[in-house]
Formats: C-alpha cells, structure tokens, sequence
C-alpha cells in the first residue's frame, strides 16, 4: 500500500478544483497501517482512500464498468439513489470488497494515495473537499441548476445499526451520504452572530436531493468519480495510443476544399481514389473538447487535460479522482430475554 498523504495537492498548468481534492481532515487522527491506533480484526466503522489517477484511457471507467453493470439491481445502492447523483455528474459503484485490490490496482496513480479510518462517527464532517469553484451554473442531467462559489465537499456521518434478516440480527453499518458547497471566505456566512449554534448548512449549501442513506454490509466498499450525466461506458473512446499525433513531413498532407479540384490535373480516366479515413495519426488530429458546462462531480472530481500525445511536447494529463469507501463491520447483534420485557438487542 502507498503511503498516506491527506492533504497532497497537485496543481497542473491550469486551475481545476479537481486538482486540489483533498481529504476533508487535513491531520486524520487514524491512519490505517497503525497497529497501535487501531485493530484492523476488530473495527468498526468507515474508512475513506482517495485516488488521483492518470484518466488518458478513461482506465477508470474501463475497470468498473463491468463491475457496474453486474451489479445493476442487486447491492447496496438502490437504482435511485444511482441515478440522482449521476444526474449531478457522481457515478457510484458498489465493488465486491474481495474484487477491489484488483479493480483499482489497474489504474495509474499519479500521486500517493490518501488513506483515513474515520470508524464511527454521528456528526456531519467532509470526507472528500475539492479545491474551490467558482462556476456559479452547473449541468444536472439535462438542465442547469445554481450554484454558490466554494469548495464542493462530500460529507457523512455513520454508524453501527441492527437490521433484522432471515439469519437473525445483522450488523450494519449505516452510512448518511450529502454534497455540499462550503462557503468561500468572506461570503455571506461569515455574518452569522457568534452567539448562536452553528447547524451544517451554517457551513454552506447542502444539496437536499442527494442527502442518501446507505446500509452497508463487510462485503461491499463503495467507489465514487466523476462522470459526466448520463455517460454510457460501454461506448468509450479508443485508447490513448489511436490518439498519438505524429510530426508530417507535409508530403502526404491531403488537398480539402474548392482549390483541391484544380491541383488534381487532367482527369486520368480511373475510378476515383478510395477516400482516406480520418486517423488520430493525421496532422489535423483533434480530440473532443470540454463542455462548457459540467456537472458538480465533473468540476470536483474530474481534471481534463490532453488526450492528444504529441511527440516531443509535454501535456496536461486528464486525471480523475477516485473516492473509495471502505466499510469495517464484524461480530452481529444477538436478541436477549429480559425478565420484564420482550427482548432486546444487544451486541
């Protein structure tokens, strides 16, 4: 495993919130790997890594498709709830815990990987914070909605909860998911008097529609990125290597437009050549460029950059952060026969 670095910013050549996503404690009190802080056979409760990772062959999309569309209708995140935060450009996906090594050891990270064990905990704090947007209109499905200047956070708060099933009484571990766009400094939640207690939306807007609650189980961790609303996986661009454009020599440069008739010379009188398809390879090689308006998870989870590889020249990597929750739960709860009652839980 990497070693843990909350807080590890990576600015590229130009600004994207995504860039700076960050854990939301910037000094985390347990970190996983501390066997004096905390009993990995015995815990219980969340632990949150945060990955940042180089997106030129939209590799995260590749790896959890098929986990995702094996998934669709089963586990622990409802259809839903699935397409309400897709709609604000977050694709959940519940990966099979003894699938996730696998799953994420395919992508290419380009800086350590975060790690913090939170446990359990029944106040609402940030998980994740990106740095700070200033886009006021984001896309939502097919609309637009607005937004306030901030940082956009993931927040949550969870704990252990018995749930009843044809096994007996099961531990669960209940996991509050929102989003929230914390206020920038100075704005108009800094006049808010000292003398009264602060609530969470004192800290800046919570998207009401996205407040979700999650039962998760020790079989599934949940992962999180950036995708643009209604995105389908299973189209996906070629990889990276069909993007590769090369230096023309100007020899094998093609004609287009009006004059290309009467460069051409007297007709020949053979059938006319065969079109040449357009490749990545051509000189004139384009890639799609960003939409002007993104969605809330684009803009915090998503840094575009360069697909096109050009020889000789540096770039903007593409990255995309990846959010993994990783839900610790052992031992169940047991029904007691107590004189005077008809039973109780009891762990």
């Amino acid at each position: 495993m990497l070693s843990a670095a909350p807080g590890c910013k990576v600015v590229g050549g130009w600004f994207s919130p995504a860039d700076e996503a960050e854990l939301g404690d910037p000094q985390p009190t347990n970190l996983v790997g501390d066997a004096s802080i905390v009993n990995r056979e015995t815990r219980q409760g969340l632990e949150v890594r945060l990955l940042v990772v180089d997106d030129t062959n939209y590799d995260t999309a590749r790896a959890l498709r098929g986990i995702e569309a094996a998934s669709a209708g089963s586990g622990p995140v409802d259809a839903q709830t699935r397409a309400l935060w897709s709609r604000w450009g977050f694709r959940i996906v519940a990966v099979p815990l003894d699938q996730l090594d696998t799953t994420l050891g395919s992508l290419r990270p380009v800086r350590p990987l975060s790690v913090q064990w939170l446990g359990e905990f029944g106040a609402w704090r940030p998980l994740v914070r990106s740095g700070e947007n200033r886009q006021t209109l984001v896309r939502v499905g097919e609309s637009t909605r607005s937004v306030e200047p901030g940082r956009p956070s993931l927040i949550a708060r969870s704990w252990s909860v018995p749930l009843l099933s044809d096994r007996g009484v099961d531990r669960m571990l209940r996991v509050d998911l929102g989003m929230q766009v914390e206020a920038s400094k100075g704005g108009s939640y800094e006049l808010i008097p000292d003398r009264r207690r602060r609530t969470l939306d004192d800290q800046g807007l919570v998207i009401d529609e996205l407040l979700s609650t999650l039962m998760l189980g020790g079989d599934h961790a949940l992962v999180i990125v950036g995708e643009s609303p209604g995105e389908d996986w299973d189209t996906l661009p070629d990889q990276a290597s069909l993007f590769v454009s090369e230096p023309s020599d100007g020899q094998d440069d093609q004609v287009v437009g009006p004059e290309a008739e009467d460069d051409a010379g007297p007709s020949d009188g053979l059938e006319p050549k065969e079109s040449v398809p357009f490749t990545s390879s051509s000189p004139a090689a384009v890639e799609p460029g960003v939409p002007a308006l993104r969605s809330l998870g684009e803009l915090m989870l998503v840094a575009p950059g360069s697909r096109l590889v050009k020889q000789g020249e540096a770039r903007d990597i593409p990255k995309r952060v990846v959010i993994v929750l990783v839900p610790s739960v052992h031992g169940s709860f047991r029904m007691l026969s107590v004189p005077g009652s008809e039973g109780v839980v009891s762990p």
